[in-house]
């Protein structure tokens, strides 16, 4: 198995993006991993030799970053659709009180 790629500065954007819990930087860590994988990607294709284990490793990546962006996507559906109710919600209490008042 060749782990020379573990160094390859995609690795650490990619492990960047997978931990990150501060959802307002979630976007751009993703973003950032996938350009140097896409670079990477482009590189290899010049380069001699087939590079079995980061091609693969290159995939998984591209996968996980993309299951990671529609949870962060899903987050913020949600996350919206709370706010709107949240606001609904807001505009009819006076209606409510008063009619429970009467």
């Amino acid at each position: 198995m060749d782990d020379d790629y573990q160094n390859e500065s995609w690795v650490g954007l990619y492990r960047a993006a997978m931990v990150e819990l501060e959802h307002s930087k979630m976007a751009g860590r993703i973003d950032a991993a996938r350009s140097e994988i896409a670079a990477r990607i482009e590189k290899l294709r010049s380069m001699p030799g087939l590079h079995i284990d980061e091609r693969q490793a290159l995939q998984d990546a591209l996968s996980g970053l993309r299951t990671l962006a529609e949870e962060v996507r899903f987050n913020d559906e949600q996350k919206q659709r709370l706010e709107r109710t949240h606001e609904s919600l807001h505009s009819i209490g006076p209606s409510i009180l008063r009619n429970e008042r009467e």
